[in-house]
């Protein structure tokens, strides 16, 4: 009778099949279109966001998260509910709306965010909940940031790509003005990323289909007329 009953069991639990999963979903209101969204690295309960405002906001979801882990069930019901939520920080000194933003995966809380008027502002964390934004942007392009990266080693070092076909790296410790920009494709420069492993290698793509691969070690023959500019290119992997 037992292994009658076990053999039942086991045919119940094959009809009804695996059971389909189940999305958990929690809004928050976002004044005008999102263009971007990323969230920190060290810290994913934080996240930035650009908008067509002009603004770039900075947001703490961790309570969404928190409800959603602790709730597998009953969840439908917020899914249509569109959270009324202050941003942590709302920075309105960009000069137009924008799509280049980036967290640094090295020093938590650090970000740089670019705009359509070739703007770059960098900020850095003052709290828990507080930013300090560089009211003097970063200038180099000519024309949009179109994005962001942050170098992988150097924690002061992040590369721009633009709408006036180049890529720049910026190093924050000498000023406002490029430590190198470089032409690098015949269209717009729309997205670059900086290689985790190689930090050396710099990928980007451009309006014509094209991308390319660059190693930035090539690039130290151009930056020798400062000290600071050789050590600099040194760190990213030359020999």
């Amino acid at each position: 009778m037992d292994s009658e009953s076990s053999d039942s069991d086991d045919d119940d639990a094959e009809n009804d099949g695996p059971k389909a999963p189940v999305f958990q979903v929690r809004k928050v209101f976002h004044e005008g279109c999102v263009n971007r969204i990323r969230a920190m690295p060290q810290k994913p309960h934080i996240c930035a966001s650009w908008g067509d405002t002009g603004h770039v906001q900075i947001w703490d979801v961790g309570s969404h998260l928190n409800a959603m882990a602790e709730s597998e069930t009953n969840i439908s019901k917020d899914a249509m509910t569109i959270i009324n939520q202050p941003p942590l920080v709302k920075f309105t000194g960009h000069k137009d709306e924008g799509y280049a933003i980036d967290w640094s995966p090295l020093v938590p809380g650090r970000l740089v965010s670019g705009d359509c008027k070739n703007c770059i502002h960098l900020w850095e964390p003052a709290s828990e909940s507080t930013w300090n934004v560089d009211s003097k942007p970063f200038v180099g392009h000519t024309a949009s940031v179109e994005d962001l990266q942050w170098s992988p080693t150097e924690p002061f070092v992040f590369a721009s790509g633009s709408v006036d076909k180049t890529i720049a790296i910026w190093d924050t410790r000498i000023g406002k003005s490029p430590a190198t920009s470089i032409k690098a494709h015949e269209t717009d420069v729309n997205v670059i990323s900086w290689n985790r492993l190689a930090s050396c290698m710099l990928a980007s793509g451009s309006d014509d289909g094209a991308f390319s691969i660059r190693d930035l070690r090539m690039l130290k023959v151009c930056l020798q007329k400062t000290k600071l500019d050789f050590i600099f290119f040194d760190s990213l992997g030359s020999n």
